[in-house]
């Protein structure tokens, strides 16, 4: 096959010169990102509120379903993050990038097919799990068939990802944001149809959220195929032919960046679904307001992600190009910018809590939501608090990666994550008895002190090896 010729130096996303220019180029590439991210926690948010309208017992449900899918759905989506650093590096190298572009595209693919299939099939029964932790039998049955309908949205949302960070390393990422954008109404039209049986459907409940999930993430991943197949700048790559073969060397190099980084998710991601397992125990109420909080912190958080994943792309840009001053240029703005934010976010979060609350549960003051009320006012001020932290753990880590850094990140998750903040959790809310703000109090501190961790490694950078290997230092 004779390979279209790769773009000229000038179509290349530009290096910026000053933190001025590298907030315009991060806020370029980060606020579409952002958005696409948010549209996922969109699609989240929409299941909450309409099993929240169901009840507080379906809305438990889905939070303990959704706690327990998340966990390998991040593993997952971190092997897809895998191919991005390799793919910023080609093309900041300008060196038959599309070829090597083309190289990790598939087998980001196929990474994600290899380890996601077998979570299929794990997750079609897992209500005896459930039983074994110790959930009421009812909240269980309704969780597990929550889960098994809304799993094969862990496999075709990384796929999405390899396919986005594709487009967002040559600096077009407003497509697929309109695809994940597109996806959030059709979500929304196929959750209240199928959860509340609407012109014609089946009245399907819980499980209903999670088929309709499931078919919007199936039609955003068929589109977003489809634009690349068709797109002149991007048909030329021939990304989906010959998918069927193996790329061994281009597959290892994926899993050798992306697993660290799907553990390191999981890590995190465990620390707040051992969280919901915990709120479980005390309170189906608490469990609710736990799933409200932490819905309304997400979608703060996918902003500074954006941000992240944005400077994670420019820093493997310039480690291509051999600029080692473009790295700490882009990675301290970038930790500016998302802190700004999401600080202002962590202030409208404690002044106007009622309002935020109020988008999950139809009347506040009924007898069956007003302590889901109350628990959430309380949550929520933790997860303010947690705002600047949550922004500085995940930028930080973004712009690691991007210098392909990513087993000392692994390390520092799995101690903050897993060895302090999880038992932590525990300690504050059952032996010291503070209950459901304990647990937000371990998160809170679990989170501090991932972000000093990785801060301390990016501001000593040059001492990295990655680095070194990236300059020849």
């Amino acid at each position: 096959m004779i390979l279209a010729p790769s773009r000229t130096p000038s179509d290349l996303p530009p290096p910026a010169h000053s933190f001025a220019g590298e907030a315009r180029a991060l806020l370029g590439l980060g606020v579409p990102l952002a958005v696409s991210q948010l549209g996922a926690v969109l699609i989240i948010t929409t299941d909450t509120i309409m099993l929240g309208w169901l009840g507080p017992d379906a809305l438990a449900a889905g939070a303990l379903g959704f706690s327990v899918v998340i966990v390998p759905t991040m593993v997952l989506i971190g092997i897809a993050i895998g191919a991005t650093p390799l793919m910023a590096f080609a093309v900041g190298r300008r060196q038959h990038h599309l070829r090597e572009v083309r190289r990790t595209v598939r087998q980001g693919l196929w990474a994600v097919a290899l380890a996601g299939l077998p979570v299929l099939v794990l997750l079609g029964r897992f209500e005896p799990v459930l039983l074994w932790f110790g959930h009421r039998p009812a909240l269980a049955a309704d969780a597990a068939a929550y889960v098994a309908t809304v799993a094969p949205t862990a496999l075709t949302g990384a796929w999405f990802v390899v396919l986005r960070s594709f487009t967002a390393t040559y600096g077009r990422p407003r497509e697929a944001v309109a695809i994940a954008l597109l996806q959030v109404p059709l979500n929304g039209v196929l959750v209240y149809g199928l959860v509340f049986g609407a012109w014609g459907l089946p009245r399907l409940g819980v499980v209903g959220a999670g088929l309709a999930s499931t078919l919007s993430g199936l039609v955003a991943l068929a589109a977003l195929v489809g634009f690349l197949s068709w797109d002149r700048r991007f048909r030329r790559f021939h990304l989906f032919g010959r998918l069927w073969r193996a790329d061994w060397s281009r597959l290892a190099e994926v899993f050798r960046l992306g697993l660290p980084i799907g553990l390191a998710l999981l890590f995190e991601i465990l620390l707040f679904s051992g969280a919901a397992q915990m709120m479980g125990l005390i309170g189906p109420q608490e469990l609710a307001a736990y799933q409200i909080a932490l819905q309304i912190a997400s979608a703060t958080f996918m902003c500074a992600l954006g941000i992240g994943q944005a400077g994670g792309i420019r820093v493997g840009l310039a480690a291509g190009a051999g600029q080692p001053a473009a790295v700490g240029r882009t990675g301290w703005t970038a930790l500016v910018l998302g802190v700004g934010f999401m600080g202002t976010m962590g202030l409208i979060m404690v002044l106007a809590p009622d309002t935020l609350i109020g988008l999950f549960l139809a009347d506040l003051t009924s007898p069956a939501n007003r302590a889901v009320r109350d628990h959430a006012r309380t949550f929520l001020v933790f997860a303010a608090v947690f705002q600047a932290a949550d922004a500085s753990q995940v930028i930080m880590v973004n712009i690691l990666r991007g210098l392909k850094d990513t087993r000392v990140p692994l390390a520092f998750a799995m101690v903050g994550y897993w060895v302090i903040g999880l038992p932590a959790c525990w300690l504050f809310a059952f032996p010291l008895g503070l209950g459901g703000p304990g647990i937000w109090l371990g998160i809170v501190l679990a989170l501090a002190l991932v972000a000093s961790a990785l801060i301390t490694r990016f501001s000593r950078r040059a001492t990295i090896p990655a680095f070194r290997q990236a300059f020849g230092t």
